[in-house]
């Protein structure tokens, strides 16, 4: 096979289209990792949110803040 098929067929599997939806998507693992890492911070004791330098006050306060905001 020639240098030249093989980049043509090369190409054709890299150009897969993205679906027409992927920021949308994007945007919603985001959100969902923000609401899981808040919903897993205020399990952790004192000792473990010392290690990470949060107060425990810091933590229940990013705990309540809503999946929407950074």
């Amino acid at each position: 096979m020639s240098n030249r098929a093989l980049y043509r067929q090369l190409t054709r599997l890299q150009t897969v289209p993205s679906p027409p939806n992927q920021a949308l998507l994007d945007r919603l693992g985001a959100a969902w990792r923000r609401f899981r890492s808040r919903q897993r911070i205020v399990t952790l004791d004192d000792h473990m949110l010392k290690d990470i330098g949060i107060s425990y006050a810091d933590a229940e306060a990013e705990a309540n803040k809503p999946f929407w905001r950074d």
